[in-house]
């Protein structure tokens, strides 16, 4: 599929600002725990994290650079953060962020997108993201009043 028709219907599910407030703050919260407990797993070197991390944004540059760069930069400060939590600060943010995506889903009456299809649990992020920082880059160059 294509970045528009999974956003459509990535976005079809998300219509409530309610929703996506819960989104704005959960699948940030999300990434950081996923991030912070990958980080305790090592190969060789390399902490699990980074090589997600990678394969992610990898799979997101596929489907839209801007998207993959705009997460590149998100993951990048997520990482930074989670390396430094103890695991029980990162297995709380999940299961925090994890509570507001299912309170939004109740405020707008819909299921997850991703019990139809588990691509999305990887397109919520990339919509989120893009969403939220896309808009605050649009908003800086967009003179005011137009």
């Amino acid at each position: 599929m294509t970045k528009t028709e999974l956003f459509t219907e990535y976005g079809a599910y998300h219509a409530d600002s309610r929703n996506r407030i819960c989104h704005a703050f959960g699948i940030p919260l999300i990434v950081l725990g996923i991030l912070g407990l990958l980080h305790l797993v090592h190969l060789g070197p390399v902490d699990l994290a980074v090589v997600a991390a990678i394969a992610v944004l990898i799979y997101y540059a596929a489907i839209d650079v801007r998207g993959a760069l705009i997460s590149l930069v998100v993951f990048a400060i997520l990482y930074l953060v989670a390396e430094r939590l103890a695991w029980q600060v990162s297995l709380a943010a999940f299961i925090l962020g994890w509570g507001f995506q299912f309170v939004g889903h109740k405020l707008e009456g819909t299921k997850p997108k991703f019990f139809e299809n588990l691509v999305y649990l990887l397109i919520g992020p990339l919509y989120i993201f893009e969403e939220v920082l896309g808009s605050l880059v649009r908003s800086k160059h967009t003179p005011h009043g137009v």
